[in-house]
């Protein structure tokens, strides 16, 4: 994916604040394919331990046992998983700008 260096910062200083400050988990809804595939190749430039993707109800278990057993996690979910309160009420919500998210899911 060929996401522009400014876009590429901003999308991981988005995540990598709240991370550094003091929530323990933090999670992106609603997500197009690109960003999360974005956010997948990436991980190792993000301030969390773990890097969990939710595309659909497959992936809910392996992030129910990482919510349990993990501090500092980034949970990732596609636009087509409707999360569950589980996963939802412990984590501090990250909103990405429209702008945003119009040009990296459009690449």
């Amino acid at each position: 994916m060929n996401v522009l260096k400014k876009d590429s910062d901003k999308l991981l200083k988005l995540v990598n604040l709240p991370l550094a400050d003091y929530h323990a988990r933090i999670a992106i809804y609603n997500l197009s394919e690109n960003l999360l595939n974005f956010y997948s190749s990436n991980a190792s430039s993000i301030n969390a331990k773990k890097v969990v993707v939710v595309r659909n109800s497959d992936d809910f278990s392996y992030a129910a046992h990482v919510r349990n057993t993990c501090d500092k996690v980034l949970f990732l979910f596609g636009e087509n998983y409707h999360v569950d309160s589980y996963l939802s009420d412990v984590c501090f919500r990250v909103e990405l700008p429209k702008a945003l998210i119009k040009r990296v899911s459009s690449i």
